[in-house]
Formats: structure tokens, C-alpha cells, sequence
């Protein structure tokens, strides 16, 4: 389709490559979403529909090439990788092809989550709870079992990080339930109103038959319903791609200690293999790290990183506010998140069956959440959490998807995050994480704020 210019090139400095596949009627929206990507790579990005005539993806790597690019990764511009395994390019000597993933499962969750949130705002004048609504996740549907399957797991995975009264998939093409039959059994179970999010990538076509079943569900149904917004502008999409593609190049054999919060924790599995970066990428990706990071006086190591032991104060507590002041510093450079599985909340059976000890690591969890962050603890919340308010929004929900990515549930009403907690949770155990998840991710935050007071005060001398 076209390409996305950035200042950095030269043989060793990747081009990537967004794949798709009938992008007719996205163009503009695909182009905006490739300058955000180069922006933020600062290397070149072209777009790639394969559905296209005379075998686009080899006319793109000709022009990599004509430029004296040695690097093409591609990515896929799909919620999934089923229809690009038939992208091929020939790797010739002087070329080396790193080959992507679709956007990763728990980034998609969050982006529909996300969207979900936004929808159950506008219904009746943002009034309606959201455990009064009942959300549908739409997607295009096919006669593939597996694909449909994973629709269903995501539905699941927003349903278990929200408080929706219900979350369920629908089709819009010819699997069922569709879209309407999904409205439908929503107002047969009393749902107060239905959010129709599209898991949908680039797909206008898709987009506008989604928009005609819900209308004729709603009005079928007489129950308001509200069609989120699509997934192509949502933020979290560009960090999910890069994500993949600084994946791809760590496959490929271009490691590297890239350990940064806003980019997921990519490379994590990569600690400690591969060659090191070329010293122009290093820099490039050097530069998303937080401020501190980016002069090199703070060497940010690839080896991962032991728990910190347990500090003690005069009176034998666990001294929070003390052990984090060091490890956190260390945390960005490798401190490993919660181990395992996914650290859930219990269940209200669960912590009435020991009342007592669900209060203790509630007592604890209070004390550890409130030294490390300052931030005042919500105990009045639903049973298996306890709730941290946040400045506002905006920091509830930057926080939100950094805490999930260190493998620890967490839930948002708001500016109030709600954390798990369990009477089986103990205190170098599953108390710890949860503390050092806080304790991480809002040391992020403030270097986060720190890069945009930065940010501003240039532009306003600039002005």
C-alpha cells in the first residue's frame, strides 16, 4: 500500500512490514496507525494488503531492498494468524526476513475490555452499572472450530477482569449465535442494556453489517444497546504490534535487554540469549525507556532478577516502604513478575469459610499497598479484593494494564483498582507480588508523568 518514512536508516536498521489482507475502504486508518508506528520505532513501516494483485509483499521487499535495507520483519495486521500463512517472500543473501505473530492474546483482551468500558458509559446517560450490562464480543465468524474457540477464551478473559454482568461471543457471519440471537438471550436473562464490542481489525465491511444486527437485535429485543467503538484507534494496538515485532528480531537473533512496562514486558523469554544489538537500535529502542534509563548511567541488565528478601522494621513488620526504595530500581531492569499461574481473587464462599485469616492478609495488603504507593486503600469493595484510588482515570487504568502484564488480576471501577486477595495468600508468597506489583508498576507511573512534565515544559519554551 505504502510507506511510512522515518529518519533512521541503514543496512542493520529493520523495516517492518503491517500485513493484511482486504484493507479496501481502511487505507487511511491503516496509514495513521503506520506513521504512529514508525514514530515510535523511528524506522521506516510500510503496509501490505496480500490481497492485492502481481504479489504485493515481494513488490514491498523490492523497495527495502532498492533502499539498501537488509532487515524486513513482518507483522500481521489481523487479530489472529490464520489466512497470512501463505505470505511468503524469498530471504536471498543480503536480506533476512524476521516473521511475526498477531497481537497477543492478553493484549487483545485488555483493548476489548477497554472498549467494553467505554460502551457501558453511554448507556442511559452512563447510569446503567456495569453488572447490570451484559456484554457481546462480535467477530466475522467462519467454519473454523478453533478460531471461534479463541473468541470464546477472550470473552472469558473480559469477563474475568470486569465486573460485566455477563460477557458472551457472537458471529456476524455464518457461525451463530449471531449478533442479534446474543441480544436476544441477553434481555431473556434481564440484562439492563448490551455493549456489541467488534473483534474486528480494519474490516469496514464487517463493521457495517455488526452495526445493522445490532440495531435489529435492539429494536427486537426493545433493550438498549451500544456498539463500541472499533479496535483500529485503540492505543494499546501500536504496543501490542511492537511487541511482536521486537519479538520477531529476538527470534530471529537480534536480542537485547529491552525490559520496559510499556511494552509489555517483551522479551522476557529472551533473557540472556542472543547477540546484542546493533548500536543504532539499542539507542532507538533505548529511548522507550523511562528518562532515567535512556543516558546510560543506570545499566539496565538482561539477567533476571531474584526476589527481594523480606525487610523487617523495630516492630518485626515487613518494612515496605523500605525494601522497594532499591528494588524497584532493579525491578524495570528484570525483577521477575508473580510466578505461575494468573494470582486471582477468591471466591465470597472462599472467605467466609476463614473469616479470620481473610482479614489478616487484607490488614497486611492494606499496610503493604498504602507505603509503597501513598495512595489511600479502598476495604468497603467486592469480596476477594481490596481497592487502591487512584489519582483519576487516566492513572487507574495506565497502571490497570501494567499490573496485569506482572501476572496478577486486577480489576477498575473508575479511578479504584481492585487487587486479589485470599486467606490462603502469604506473606513471602502471594502477598509480596501483589505488593510488588503496586510498588513496580507505580515507580513506572511516576517516571511515566516525569517523561510528560518533561514533555511539556520543552514544548512550552519552545512556544
Amino acid at each position: 500500500m505504502a510507506t511510512t518514512r522515518a529518519r533512521n536508516r541503514g543496512p542493520d536498521v529493520p523495516t517492518t512490514v503491517l500485513l493484511g489482507r482486504h484493507l479496501a475502504g481502511a487505507e487511511r486508518a491503516v496509514r495513521r496507525l503506520a506513521t504512529t508506528l514508525a514514530r515510535q520505532l523511528r524506522h521506516d513501516v510500510e503496509t501490505c494488503d496480500l490481497a492485492r494483485p502481481r504479489d504485493p509483499l515481494a513488490r514491498v521487499v523490492r523497495r527495502v531492498t532498492a533502499r539498501g535495507g537488509r532487515r524486513v520483519v513482518l507483522v500481521p495486521l489481523t487479530l489472529d494468524d490464520a489466512g497470512l500463512a501463505d505470505a511468503r517472500v524469498e530471504a536471498g543473501a543480503s536480506l533476512r526476513i524476521h516473521r511475526g505473530r498477531a497481537p497477543a492474546d492478553d493484549d487483545v483482551a485488555r483493548m476489548l475490555g477497554d472498549r467494553a468500558r467505554d460502551g457501558v458509559r453511554t448507556l442511559a446517560g452512563g447510569r446503567r452499572p456495569p453488572a447490570q450490562v451484559s456484554v457481546v464480543i462480535a467477530t466475522g465468524g467462519g467454519a473454523n472450530p478453533s478460531r471461534n474457540a479463541d473468541v470464546a477464551r477472550l470473552a472469558r478473559l473480559v469477563y474475568e477482569a470486569h465486573g460485566f454482568g455477563d460477557v458472551t461471543c457472537a458471529f456476524v457471519g455464518l457461525t451463530t449465535p449471531s449478533v442479534g440471537e446474543a441480544i436476544a438471550r441477553a434481555a431473556r436473562l434481564g440484562a439492563g442494556g448490551v455493549v456489541v464490542v467488534p473483534h474486528l481489525l480494519f474490516d469496514p465491511r464487517a463493521r457495517r453489517r455488526l452495526l445493522q444486527q445490532a440495531r435489529a437485535g435492539a429494536t427486537a429485543a426493545r433493550l438498549e444497546v451500544a456498539v463500541a467503538r472499533p479496535l483500529d484507534s485503540h492505543p494499546g494496538l501500536v504496543w501490542a504490534l511492537i511487541r511482536r515485532h521486537l519479538e520477531a528480531l529476538a527470534d530471529g537473533g537480534l536480542g537485547g535487554a529491552w525490559v520496559n512496562p510499556e511494552l509489555l514486558r517483551v522479551l522476557e523469554h529472551a533473557h540472556g540469549h542472543g547477540p546484542r544489538l546493533t548500536a543504532d537500535l539499542e539507542a532507538r529502542i533505548g529511548q522507550l525507556l523511562p528518562p532515567r534509563y535512556q543516558d546510560g548511567a543506570r545499566v539496565v541488565s538482561s539477567a533476571p532478577m531474584g526476589a527481594a528478601a523480606l525487610q523487617r522494621d523495630d516492630d518485626g513488620r515487613v518494612a515496605w516502604d523500605q525494601m522497594w526504595q532499591g528494588f524497584c530500581e532493579l525491578a524495570l531492569a528484570g525483577g521477575p513478575p508473580h510466578r505461575g499461574t494468573l494470582l486471582e481473587a477468591i471466591t465470597p464462599e472462599a472467605a467466609a469459610a476463614d473469616p479470620a485469616r481473610y482479614a489478616e492478609v487484607r490488614t497486611e495488603l492494606a499496610r503493604g499497598l498504602q507505603l509503597v504507593s501513598g495512595l489511600p486503600v479502598v476495604l468497603d469493595g467486592p469480596v476477594g479484593w481490596i481497592g487502591l484510588r487512584c489519582a483519576d482515570e487516566e492513572m487507574a487504568v495506565w497502571l490497570m494494564r501494567a499490573i496485569v502484564v506482572e501476572n496478577v488480576m486486577v480489576r477498575r471501577e473508575d479511578a479504584i483498582l481492585y487487587l486479589p486477595a485470599g486467606c490462603g495468600f502469604t506473606l513471602d508468597g502471594e502477598i509480596k507480588n501483589v505488593v510488588t506489583a503496586v510498588a513496580k508498576t507505580h515507580h513506572y507511573w511516576i517516571e511515566h508523568q516525569a517523561a510528560l512534565s518533561a514533555t511539556g515544559r520543552r514544548a512550552a519554551r519552545r512556544a
